[in-house]
């Protein structure tokens, strides 16, 4: 799908390119009238799919007035014909090439599904294992979504593996469960050949959530500060991941790794840079094995990245500033947070984190990159201005050096681009 700002920089790039004669006025007009076709052709599929959504909608809600009157053989005989006629009628708009119109009635026959299953339940007062009935709703959206292609479909089947799993690790107590990938490798399968950006980012956001339950029932009352460092060396892998794929051209579900990467690397260094202003909150906790197990994997990560990467002046400052961030947690075990020279080392730390992310996007032409250094460095601006480290006089000799280190830097980077930019024969 096109966006408003790439046609607006398309079309003031053909007007220039026809200008300077590289592209024929006739090339040009093609090209707008191809934008203008594949711009429009999805909105009949698209008012399509909103209709069969509301219709849905609307018997779902006659059928809930008037559930205590049906008897139980009707309301699974009306449960089966739903989920009969939305993929039978899936499977005839794909055969008239409406992939929306398809896409959607298949999803509704899911969710038909879905709410079959926990029907069936209520009304023969099944045992109560929601977990149980997460599955089997995943493992039908994962046999449509197989069978017809569907995105939504594999959207359901992504959020109910992530739920199946988050029910039986609360159930365990915590215990890792292994066999969320037993459903989730088929997923991410079909996944790759998808190019619906939506189900990329589910499919990355359920490993995620899957991830965050490898430390064990945190919620119950054991959170440590170690699990900040886990969720940064585990945002620092998805950023990895991110990256790898824009510069390789590697699938576009893996890019999606990188804007969640950076919104976790974001928020846990900025929770750390608020811990060093109170005394209480500056220990470090202790590091198990999902800390180790998670910096075993991002630290050789960016080394490999920025080793074998095709696009060095991006990946050298993206590594740079990765490496830096996964350097904090380590001066909070080492208990120089509590004391003036560590908390000193945090801020410089983060703030060095994001001018990296920030040069990373510049010269490697990924806006969401500059955003989030961007982000990342006003916020910690403020954290730091809110409380000081220090006196007053400290934070202020504090702000002056990094202001000057970044100043010294700018100018240093403008002298070194402007040596690249001259042609070969005067750089000699």
């Amino acid at each position: 799908m096109l966006t408003g700002s790439y046609r607006k920089r398309l079309e003031a790039d053909l007007s220039r390119w026809v200008a300077e004669g590289l592209v024929s006025s006739g090339s040009a007009t093609t090209i707008r009238e191809s934008l203008q076709r594949d711009g429009g052709f999805r909105l009949p599929g698209l008012l399509g799919m909103l209709g069969g959504l509301l219709i849905a909608a609307s018997v779902a809600a006659f059928v809930a007035a008037n559930w205590e009157e049906i008897p139980r053989l009707t309301k699974l005989a009306m449960i089966l014909a739903g989920i009969v006629v939305a993929l039978g009628l899936s499977a005839r708009l794909e055969t008239q090439g409406s992939e929306l119109g398809a896409d959607a009635a298949s999803t509704c026959g899911v969710l038909c599904f879905a709410a079959g299953v926990a029907l069936v339940g209520q009304m023969y007062h099944l045992p109560t294992d929601w977990p149980g009935g997460a599955l089997l709703i995943a493992l039908g959206a994962l046999a449509v979504a197989f069978l017809q292609r569907s995105d939504g479909a594999l959207i359901v089947a992504f959020i109910a593996l992530a739920s199946w799993s988050w029910g039986r690790w609360q159930d365990s107590g915590g215990s890792l469960h292994l066999y969320f990938l037993l459903g989730y490798v088929p997923a991410l399968w079909m996944a790759l050949g998808r190019r619906a950006r939506l189900v990329h980012h589910v499919a990355v956001l359920s490993l995620a959530c899957w991830l965050a339950l490898v430390p064990g029932d945190w919620l119950r009352g054991s959170f440590d500060y170690w699990l900040l460092a886990y969720g940064l060396a585990l945002s620092t892998s998805y950023v990895v991941l991110g990256a790898v794929a824009l510069d390789r051209g590697g699938p576009a579900l893996l890019t999606a790794c990188l804007p969640w990467g950076v919104l976790g690397l974001m928020v846990v260094l900025d929770v750390e840079l608020i811990r060093i202003l109170d005394s209480s909150w500056s220990r470090g906790g202790q590091a198990s094995w999902p800390v180790y197990l998670a910096y075993a994997v991002a630290v050789p990560g960016v080394v490999a990245f920025v080793a074998l990467a095709r696009e060095r002046r991006f990946a050298v400052p993206l590594g740079i500033a990765l490496l830096l961030a996964l350097l904090v947690p380590t001066i909070f075990w080492m208990g120089g947070a509590v004391r003036l020279p560590g908390k000193v080392v945090v801020a410089s730390l983060v703030l060095a984190s994001a001018v990296g992310l920030i040069a990373a996007g510049a010269l490697g032409g990924i806006r969401r990159l500059v955003v989030a250094g961007a982000a990342l460095f006003g916020v910690a601006i403020l954290i730091l201005l809110w409380q000081t480290i220090g006196s007053l006089l400290d934070q202020s000799l504090f702000f002056l050096i990094a202001g000057a280190v970044l100043l010294l830097l700018a100018s240093g980077a403008r002298r070194l681009f402007a040596r690249l930019a001259r042609p070969v024969g005067e750089a000699a």
